[in-house]
């Protein structure tokens, strides 16, 4: 094969190994070797793990920081509807003919070592941003952490989002060792920031001797429907706009960046009204109607959605469209979103994919669920369905979420007045 665009590169790096994921760092760090990635240089390193929130933190991350005069590199995984989402700088995701120059860098480096697609694109990030010369590179890693690709890179900053159960046949079911996993990402005497972690992750962090900051410990955010504070030893800020991502998120970020500069309020409510990321919260008006679009896919995922639904919409219900992979907990989420009264199920594409009557076999026991052929179809019926004050939920994966967005931004078929909300 002899790639000569995007597609083909991604095709190429698709067929390169055998496996989609094959979870160790020896080839890929040798590779980076060859390359000379991991040579110091002036580039500062934060590096996001975690089971959820890991991309609303990086975005977030990457808003201020940008505000404050940083050229900044981001990497987001996965993507919802083109790879080119992954490699961003300075918020604008990075063009095909440089992105191909990076895969072609990567490619003449590594030899005969097979590299999964996660290694290439880990890879090709990491020269994009050498590339561009950018101050901060802010990684979002892709799975667990110890093992992850982007684990090769000894961050100046670590950050761990929160600790819950998915991807359980790569990390197992126990939450602490999960959280162990996650935390194969400090160093030793590095600057960490926790959100709502494990112990194990505490631990790994103090026998590093890691300066830690602990969300309500060394700083804290409170929330109300439309505003929320922030307090820490050297920061506070009240009564800030919620913006488009969760202030839990926007906390962590904070602690990040004051250990680069302070921002100012001006630089963070700038970042606060620009920063956005899809399918984390995103508010949609479709025929009158409110519609949330959130990849909330495991259960401590749904009961965060829930959670920020309850500030957000007090006593709003929500009639819900759920599209989940066949490797998901559909039971448990459904169970922790208790706005919604009515469930239709639709399928979701991708090899983990499965079709709405296997995911309704797994909600055999929950009443009001109900199966739709397609995503449109879904949204229809629930158009029609809900009641003035109420809403409609699109959440349960990836997938879904790109196929309300795929619809929402192509409706004009449809005689629908459809606008995104800020």
């Amino acid at each position: 094969m002899n790639p000569r665009n995007l597609d083909d590169w991604l095709e190429y790096a698709e067929r390169s190994h055998s496996k989609d994921i094959d979870m160790g760092l020896t080839r890929v760090r040798k590779v980076a070797d060859r390359m000379g990635l991991l040579e110091p240089g002036a580039t500062r390193f934060v590096i996001v793990a975690g089971t959820n929130g890991k991309g609303s933190t990086t975005v977030a991350i990457a808003a201020l920081l940008l505000e404050m005069g940083f050229k900044t590199g981001a990497t987001l995984s996965p993507h919802v509807h083109r790879f080119n989402e992954r490699v961003q700088i300075d918020g604008a995701q990075l063009d095909d003919e440089r992105l191909c120059e990076a895969f072609a860098a990567v490619d003449a480096a590594r030899g005969d070592i097979a590299l999964t697609y996660f290694e290439f694109a880990t890879l090709v990030a990491l020269e994009s941003f050498r590339r561009e010369a950018v101050d901060v590179a802010v990684l979002e890693v892709g799975l667990g952490g110890r093992l992850d690709a982007f684990n090769i890179v000894s961050a100046d900053i670590a950050v761990v989002t929160s600790i819950g159960l998915d991807h359980q046949a790569f990390l197992g079911d126990d939450l602490e060792q999960i959280g162990r996993e996650k935390a194969g990402v400090f160093r030793e005497r590095q600057t960490v920031v926790l959100g709502a972690v494990t112990r194990s992750v505490r631990e790994t962090a103090e026998k590093l001797h890691c300066q830690i900051f602990a969300a309500g410990e060394q700083f804290e955010v409170t929330e109300q429907q439309h505003f929320w504070s922030y307090r820490s030893d050297s920061m506070q800020y009240d009564q800030l706009p919620r913006g488009a991502l969760a202030p839990a998120n926007w906390s962590m970020a904070l602690t990040v960046v004051q250990q680069l500069a302070p921002p100012s309020r001006a630089q963070l409510e700038a970042a606060l009204g620009r920063a956005r990321l899809p399918g984390r919260l995103e508010r949609w008006q479709c025929a009158g109607r409110l519609v949330v679009l959130d990849v909330a896919h495991n259960p401590a995922g749904a009961r965060f959605l829930q959670q920020q639904l309850d500030r957000i919409f007090p006593d709003r219900q929500f009639f819900g469209i759920l599209g989940m992979l066949s490797d998901k907990m559909p039971a448990q989420v459904v169970a922790e979103l208790r706005c919604v009264s009515d469930w239709l199920l639709v399928p979701t594409i991708g090899t983990r994919g499965q079709d709405a009557q296997a995911l309704l076999a797994q909600l055999e026991d929950h009443a009001g669920v109900e199966v739709t052929s397609d995503f449109e179809s879904a949204l229809q019926q629930a158009l029609s369905s809900v009641a003035e004050g109420s809403g409609i939920l699109v959440c349960g994966s990836f997938s879904v979420v790109e196929q309300a967005r795929n619809w929402l931004t192509n409706s004009s078929a449809s005689g629908l007045a459809v606008q995104e909300l800020t």
